[in-house]
């Protein structure tokens, strides 16, 4: 039997720089993505001196039949098995989580006491209401294109990376993982930093303020972008983004700063 190997394409590959400081950030993708759409924040916060993993989740960077056969507990296991493995190093790790990886983000700031996390238009609405059909369209097809084969490809010729086409098993599990994380958000406690634009397509931008309204953290701040799109780490509002990121991770990791804990 011929097995095929699991090729990574090259816009999708992890990055990882180590620091000789106490604190790393730790990146986090979102769904059907890849690091490429945080490779340019990871460069920003390592200049700053942070220590930096943009990890790549399990079933992304490859072909979407791989991703067919995960679901979010596969992809929060990669990041959990990351943060621990950083935290042998790192006093502190950050978790960064764009889109999905927001949610991946919230999930372990309920499961370990992070010094404080950071969301990026992270979804517990999504734009596109045809998503929560998943449930019924997955027994009729595996998959739901999205993106012109044009358009995608030019976006690839760019350096980015994400799958046009959607398997429907995975996008009923990123909803279970959407209930999952509301029903969490009034135990999660350690300081966090929201980001949101009003432009956004993919996620209803109503999410962001759903997630301030119920999270249990005394230290919680909502910022809204203005001119972005979904993905405002490429936008042009990336290096408010990446500076408002920044300060954060400064404010919660500095010496004698009483910091949320996670029970």
């Amino acid at each position: 039997m011929i097995c095929r190997m699991k090729i990574v394409h090259r816009n999708a590959l992890p990055f990882y720089w180590e620091q000789d400081n106490d604190t790393a950030c730790l990146l986090i993708h979102g769904f059907t993505g890849s690091p490429s759409d945080l490779r340019m924040m990871g460069g920003y916060l390592k200049e700053k001196g942070y220590g930096i993993s943009g990890l790549l989740l399990p079933g992304h960077g490859t072909i979407p039949e791989d991703m067919l056969k995960t679901t979010w507990f596969d992809w929060y296991r990669a990041v959990e098995e990351e943060y621990l493995k950083l935290k042998e190093k790192y006093k502190n790790v950050i978790p960064v989580g764009f889109s999905m990886g927001g949610l991946l983000s919230l999930h372990l700031a309920s499961c370990h006491s992070v010094a404080g996390f950071i969301t990026l238009s992270a979804p517990i609405f999504l734009g596109n209401r045809r998503a929560y059909l998943a449930p019924l369209l997955k027994l009729f097809n595996s998959y739901h294109d999205t993106y012109p084969v044009d358009e995608w490809e030019k976006e690839i010729e760019e350096g980015k990376f994400y799958y046009n086409r959607i398997p429907l098993n995975s996008l009923n599990s990123l909803l279970g993982l959407i209930r999952k994380v509301k029903r969490e958000l009034p135990g999660i406690t350690p300081p966090v930093l929201i980001m949101q634009s009003w432009l956004d397509g993919t996620v209803n931008p109503k999410s962001a303020q759903y997630i301030y309204d119920r999270l249990g953290s005394r230290d919680k701040r909502l910022v809204w972008l203005e001119k972005s799109g979904h993905v405002i780490t490429l936008g042009p509002e990336r290096e408010k983004v990446f500076a408002m990121a920044e300060e954060f991770v400064g404010q919660i990791t500095a010496p004698n700063v009483n910091r949320g804990v996670c029970l």
